[in-house]
């Protein structure tokens, strides 16, 4: 028995494919996701500036040898529903979650080693789907989605300069239907797996130029500042190719080359019982390519950064047909309250802007430590972070997206054990 509501998913997902990635070269284009409200909203980035987020290693698995240096735990989860593009009125949704584990092995090995863990699992719901009998009842309903499971691990060594390692395992399931529609039907679907791999090389300059650098604001408080750069790359969805129903029609992953650096500046008020990042700022710039070439004969994945012009994609941060370019920029103040904004362009997409907002809990549990002088607000000050994320995607854009995120930090658990 035939349904009528496979056309019209098929051509929901070519729409799906063209307006949020603009290119419709590979399958399972949810694949370019970045599912972090923080590093959407510094435009859609996250290779090549150190991040916390416990969704950093989707971008780049090397981000878990650099939180794990200090991070043992974090969680992250959508407090609310996250509808996709909500002009479509088509009922998207994305679900995402994402747990990281580690430790530094620097007091048990004596030396600056760590290991980190990371989980994540993404969905994409595309919502409800009907068929129907020649007679245009309704003989069934189906919800189409996509998601994967993410496995990933990352080693991180701070010896004058901070270098990470990562890889990633993803299986990977798309699910077109999921209930047969009659005795000459299957079930439609496709499983792969993919991989991924990174590298994250931090430098932090000032305090290798001099370690003690400080100004006196008084008798007893200090302002110290800081100063990093940082160069990262990673090389994402890495596999053959993936099909549905024939293996003679099957299609490409979106085998996608990411690349870029960062700049972070600030500094921390110091006193004798007491410190606390001021204020810091954070700019970065990458660039992302599809390996993907096709022509009338098929297609072949291409080698590494084969189209990235450096002097227009990084320096200049423009895209083009092939490469889409990415800047994002986020302003802290004392580990409370931060803004972030960016923008991409190329690929098919014109000047998207980002922006959004977070509202941390750790320089309010330092002030409260600081007035108590307790043993409990102490172990929070030292061991606590909750965070708040709002973010505006493609905002100032019909496709404006709102994204909000609640994470959980445990942190320098080292400490209780010297």
């Amino acid at each position: 028995m035939k349904t009528t509501s496979f056309l019209t998913a098929i051509l929901f997902l070519s729409l799906f494919s063209f307006a949020n990635f603009a290119q419709g070269e590979a399958a399972v284009p949810f694949l370019q996701i970045n599912p972090s409200p923080s590093l959407s909203a510094m435009g859609q980035t996250g290779t090549a500036l150190p991040t916390e987020d416990p969704f950093g290693f989707v971008w780049n698995p090397a981000q878990l040898g650099y939180t794990s240096q200090t991070n043992n735990l974090s969680y992250i989860f959508y407090p609310s529903k996250l509808e996709w593009i909500p002009a479509f009125i088509l009922d998207l949704e994305l679900k995402a979650i994402a747990f990281n584990a580690g430790y530094n092995f620097k007091d048990l090995i004596g030396f600056p080693l760590s290991f980190g863990f990371g989980y994540s699992n993404l969905e994409f719901n595309y919502g409800t789907f009907y068929s129907y009998d020649e007679f245009g009842n309704i003989i069934e309903e189906f919800e189409p989605k996509d998601y994967y499971d993410a496995y990933s691990f990352g080693l991180g060594m701070d010896y004058y300069i901070q270098l990470s390692i990562g890889y990633t395992i993803k299986d990977v399931t798309s699910i077109f239907s999921d209930t047969p529609t009659g005795a000459d039907s299957n079930r439609i679907s496709a499983e792969t797996t993919v991989n991924d791999f990174g590298i994250l090389l931090n430098v932090p300059v000032l305090k290798l130029i001099d370690d003690k650098m400080q100004v006196q604001l008084d008798e007893n408080l200090f302002a110290k500042p800081t100063f990093n750069f940082s160069l990262g790359y990673s090389k994402s969805n890495i596999g053959d190719e993936i099909y549905y129903i024939d293996p003679a029609q099957a299609d490409p992953l979106p085998r996608m080359d990411r690349i870029g650096y960062g700049i972070s500046t600030g500094f921390d008020l110091v006193s004798d019982d007491f410190r606390i990042n001021a204020f810091n700022l954070s700019f970065t710039v990458e660039a992302d390519d599809i390996l993907i070439s096709r022509d009338s004969a098929g297609y072949e994945y291409q080698s590494t950064l084969s189209d990235l012009n450096f002097s227009k994609n990084i320096i200049q941060i423009e895209g083009d047909e092939k490469i889409v370019s990415h800047a994002g920029t986020k302003l802290e103040f004392v580990e409370t309250v931060s803004l972030s904004f960016g923008h991409f362009s190329g690929r098919g997409f014109d000047m998207r802007e980002t922006n959004g907002y977070e509202i941390r809990a750790k320089g309010l549990l330092k002030l409260c430590a600081l007035w108590a002088k307790d043993p409990i607000t102490d172990f929070l000050r030292d061991h606590i972070d909750i965070r708040y994320y709002n973010t505006d995607y493609f905002d100032y854009h019909a496709f404006q997206t709102k994204m909000t995120g609640l994470a959980f930090y445990i942190h320098n658990l080292n400490e209780l054990f010297e």
